[in-house]
């Protein structure tokens, strides 16, 4: 089995045919049809097959192509790290996370990176857990940072996870809404009202919906879904409607300094602990290891940040 094989293999399958791939890859379509025939060879089983609609992974495919995309990740850091070694080259820190986390958590961690003078890059790839769950196990990005799962659970053998933070979701409003201000708010003031929820939290919102009905209450009103917390804020300005984000969001400025947390009378989350998923298995590189110290550091200031916030109310 040669890379160069292995190369052909994961063009052929973005491109879900070997005319294209071949293409691409600058090769004819027949060597690359041989390429193809002799890693089958090697492995012994059939890795793709034609169908109507284009060229797709056989299950032994499926398989292979979680190792091939880790495979090809892993020579693909080893190559950028040696140039960088070299000084012909740059590092990159690729992160996964979701909309919500880039916007509190990790610009200040990405300042003090660079603020290190480091040569290395930094680029995001947002999306919901699984989707970037699946991207780390392909070896597409270094990190992901987010919501940790709880300890025991089945990703363990697989992951290592860092906590950076202790974050508590909270239910949050303008600040003309006729609950901001209110000193002590019951799950029977805020039934009533319609909600903005933001895409992909569907354990929060199910955890709402229980608590809810638990005092006699509907599941709530959800009127608009977004995945775009930006977007939810300015959908919550100057309205009656409710949402929840993370509380550590409210300590900051710009889209959110307009919004105010919702005194609730009991608390409805439990909090979160946010931290950051790695590879048990995989090679953690120099610039990646900064990165994460200086999440640590971002997340440490963030907490304080938090139990200032909470004193001062």
């Amino acid at each position: 089995m040669e890379l160069r094989q292995i190369r052909h293999f994961l063009e052929i399958v973005r491109c879900s045919s070997f005319g294209q791939a071949a293409e691409r890859l600058h090769v004819t379509q027949p060597a690359l049809s041989k390429s193809i025939r002799n890693l089958e060879h090697s492995l012994g089983v059939k890795l793709l097959e034609r169908h109507p609609n284009g060229v797709v992974p056989t299950d032994y495919g499926e398989l292979f192509l979680e190792y091939a995309s880790l495979i090809a990740a892993e020579i693909d850091r080893a190559k950028a790290e040696i140039e960088q070694m070299k000084g012909t080259g740059r590092g990159v820190v690729r992160v996964g996370a979701g909309a919500t986390i880039l916007q509190y958590l990790i610009p200040q961690a990405v300042r003090a990176f660079m603020a290190q003078g480091t040569d290395s890059a930094v680029t995001f790839r947002q999306g919901l857990r699984d989707e970037l769950i699946a991207c780390l196990r392909r070896g597409e990005v270094d990190i992901i940072v987010g919501a940790i799962a709880p300890s025991g659970a089945e990703e363990d053998d697989e992951f290592r996870r860092e906590r950076v933070l202790r974050d508590t979701i909270v239910v949050v409003a303008s600040e003309t809404h006729p609950l901001a201000h209110a000193q002590s708010v019951s799950i029977a003031d805020i039934a009533g009202y319609r909600w903005v929820l933001p895409e992909g939290t569907e354990n929060e919102r199910d955890r709402l919906a229980r608590v809810l009905r638990s005092e006699g209450f509907e599941q709530p009103d959800c009127v608009i879904t977004t995945p775009s917390s930006n977007f939810m804020s300015t959908m919550l300005q100057g309205s009656d409607y409710l949402s929840y984000l993370p509380e550590a969001l409210l300590n900051g400025e710009g889209n959110y300094a307009h919004l105010k947390r919702i005194a609730i009378e009991r608390p409805i989350w439990d909090p979160v602990d946010v931290g950051v998923i790695y590879r048990r298995r995989g090679i953690m590189l120099r610039p990646v290891r900064r990165f994460i110290n200086r999440l640590v550091e971002a997340g440490a200031t963030i907490e304080q940040e938090m139990g200032t916030a909470e004193a001062r109310a």
